[in-house]
């Protein structure tokens, strides 16, 4: 049997549930959603619809997300893996992957979202032109992304019919996305200029570079032992799986370096490096300068 909350959250605060939507103080800033919780996960099922009216202190890195959760910017400005994302945008996590988010403190995101799972989910979302590569949009109309929510949350529905009106819901907003091809990794070359073996390490590379994964990773990932991958890799592409992965890191990090707000630190944990001095003696070795100085370069050149 499945119920359904209404709840709320503060800055600093926990979540607070509330029998109707008749409850909510209407002035709250942080967090307002309705949540439907399911004792056997259907094919395709919604967990939350919510709004977020003041999230300047969004901040997470390398955060597995659990299940799939479309975010709709309504106002400000922020990145998300690495990626600026403004108003009238937004942006796809991906079920069971790595992901990163930060709303910017001087135009703090309030934006819609809503959270979904089921061995269907994945269908509709490649259908809606998704894939874990290509996870950010243009919203087609933020009014009406805007007026569902809403209703969504703020409208009292009996629990028989709640998860199929969220589900409408979730279909509509999908009609509403504009994909778009914005990831930071390298091309990848056509999977006719290489072997099958090549191209799914490079692919799992380009995809996964963020996390903590090494060589025995994307053997396991290209299905072959780690041995006769360093020497695919190296024959076809002319650098070793080390090598191919820390660039793939590297053009990240500049990336962020030149487009983001985000601290050195920071950079580093999103482009996958992980430990502070270890990304500075990487880029320094490579570059000649540490990420410092080539972000002033970034700025001077504007």
């Amino acid at each position: 049997m499945a119920n359904v909350k209404y709840r709320q959250r503060f800055p600093g605060g926990k979540w607070k549930s509330y029998g109707s939507p008749s409850e909510f103080n209407k002035n709250a800033e942080f967090y307002t959603d309705i949540i439907k919780n399911y004792d056997e996960l259907p094919s395709i099922a919604v967990y939350h619809i919510g709004f977020c009216r003041h999230n300047a202190d969004t901040r997470y890195f390398n955060h597995v997300t659990k299940r799939y959760k479309l975010v709709y910017v309504l106002e400000g400005d922020g990145w998300f893996n690495g990626l600026r994302v403004r108003s009238g945008q937004g942006f796809l996590m991906w079920q069971n992957h790595v992901n990163s988010m930060s709303a910017d403190i001087r135009l703090p995101w309030k934006y819609i979202y809503i959270s979904f799972s089921g061995s269907l989910a994945e269908q509709f979302l490649l259908r809606a032109g998704f894939t874990p590569e290509d996870t950010i949009f243009d919203i087609e109309d933020v009014g009406r992304v805007r007026e569902l929510c809403m209703n969504a949350i703020y409208t009292h529905r009996p629990e028989e019919t709640a998860d199929m009106y969220m589900l409408s819901v979730l279909f509509e907003l999908l009609s509403q996305n504009k994909v778009q091809n914005k990831d930071v990794r390298g091309s990848i070359p056509p999977a006719s200029d290489m072997s099958a073996h090549v191209y799914n390490a490079i692919a799992y590379m380009s995809k996964n570079y963020r996390s903590s994964i090494g060589v025995s990773d994307v053997a396991a990932a290209a299905h072959v032992s780690e041995k006769y991958l360093r020497e695919l890799v190296k024959k076809e592409t002319g650098k070793s799986v080390q090598r191919y992965l820390t660039d793939l890191r590297l053009a990240a990090a500049k990336n962020l370096l030149s487009n983001s707000k985000y601290n050195i630190g920071e950079v580093a944990n999103l482009s996958g490096f992980g430990e502070y001095r270890n990304f500075v003696r990487i880029f320094k070795e490579r570059y000649g300068i540490t990420p410092t100085e080539y972000r002033v370069g970034q700025v001077n050149k504007e």
